[in-house]
């Protein structure tokens, strides 16, 4: 009786590899279910992708105090104000006192100042500026009462973290109407801004960039 005995040839066995699998594009899908971590669908999972994501800020400040009655003068705002509409005043002022020149009745200084110091009206606002990137600030004005004849102010001043002060002032008169000034500073994350308005409303615009 023969026996067949195992033997070795000396070439090296290799198991089965299977089917073989053709090239394609990769799933999309990322398995089926959430993430436990974001808690979103696997497929839109975003641990360990950090994004850009934009929004838009804004500071809305109207002249709605009387000059008379401000209040806040011992503020850095408030100091800031009395300074604006102290211009408007001796501006509106002039304008007064060389219609009256021709007239039979001559006010003095005083009187004028205190004439248009009743038609001031004044306001104030102050914001944060963060984000992750430079901030570009843009801002939109009109005069309260296009039908009066006192002049109005609109001021930014902003203070950044390394204590650089910038400032942006404009006349409105009240036959200019409705104004948009695009850029008007540039700034970076940590700084303060204050808006201040005389005899008029304006919006402050801007958008913080953060990495979330």
């Amino acid at each position: 009786m023969n026996y067949s005995q195992p033997w070795h040839t000396g070439i090296p066995s290799h198991p089965y590899p299977g089917p073989a699998v053709l090239p394609g594009p990769a799933s999309q899908h990322g398995g089926s279910g959430f993430c436990q971590s974001c808690c979103h669908p696997r497929s839109k999972c975003c641990c360990g992708h950090r994004e850009c994501r934009k929004e838009a800020k804004e500071l809305l400040v109207e002249a709605d105090t009387s000059f008379d009655q401000k209040t806040d003068t011992g503020s850095v705002a408030g100091a800031r104000v009395r300074v604006m509409a102290s211009l408007a005043t001796l501006d509106a002022a002039e304008e007064a006192e060389t219609k009256t020149k021709d007239g039979e009745t001559r006010l003095s200084t005083g009187s004028l100042l205190s004439a248009v110091n009743a038609r001031l009206k004044v306001g104030t606002g102050k914001a944060f500026i963060g984000g992750g990137c430079c901030v570009h600030l843009s801002i939109e004005y009109t005069p309260i009462n296009a039908a009066s004849t006192t002049p109005g102010l609109v001021g930014v001043v902003v203070q950044d973290s390394e204590k650089t002060i910038l400032a942006w002032v404009k006349q409105v008169d009240p036959q200019d109407g409705y104004q948009i000034k695009e850029c008007i500073i540039t700034t970076k994350p940590g700084a303060h801004v204050v808006v201040a308005v005389v005899n008029a409303t304006a919006r402050l615009r801007w958008c913080e960039v953060f990495s979330c």
